[in-house]
């Protein structure tokens, strides 16, 4: 595993590190749902929530670790079964236990790979849409109206992904 990706999973749950676990997806769920699908599996199926992150690299981009919960099988193994936009067949994980939901959405942790400024204006405008998509109530809600503001920021978003595209793969 890459150094940088050790060194900012260390920096999120230190002295604790990240493994690859199987994806399998169940059908007819809402996609990115992990904490409304989690629980009622478990009600029917037995086994625990696992809270941690799910960490993403994007080469030459950043990483990014994205808040997340998983199930443990009464066997004890681990599998990711929330269905995702993009179909991968495993994820890297890193538990948590210092870590809950409650209800109320949590943030992803974003790091640069390059001194990119653009890189890091995505960082902050990522940021900047979280906050506004979790003002007050809007945080315990799953769909949220978008704003000129949070339209504005998702534009200027689009460009920067593409030019990271063009420029990174």
């Amino acid at each position: 595993m890459k150094p940088s990706i050790l060194q900012f999973c260390n920096s999120i749950v230190p002295n604790q590190q990240p493994f690859y676990i199987p994806v399998k997806t169940l059908l007819n769920q809402p996609i990115n749902e992990c904490f409304a699908i989690l629980p009622k599996h478990i009600a029917t199926h037995g086994g625990e929530q696992i809270f941690g992150w799910i960490i993403w690299e994007w080469p030459k981009v950043m990483i990014e670790a994205e808040f997340h919960t998983v199930w443990r099988t009464e066997d004890g193994i681990l599998i990711d079964i929330t269905p995702k936009i993009i179909s991968v067949n495993q994820i890297l994980f890193l538990p948590d236990i210092s870590r809950k939901y409650e209800g109320r959405q949590i943030d992803n942790i974003r790091k640069p790979l390059t001194g990119d400024k653009r890189i890091r204006r995505f960082c902050q405008l990522s940021h900047e849409i979280f906050l506004a998509l979790n003002e007050g109530d809007l945080a315990y809600k799953c769909e949220v109206p978008i704003t000129p503001r949070i339209q504005k920021i998702k534009d200027e978003m689009t460009q920067l992904h593409l030019t990271f595209i063009q420029k990174y793969g």
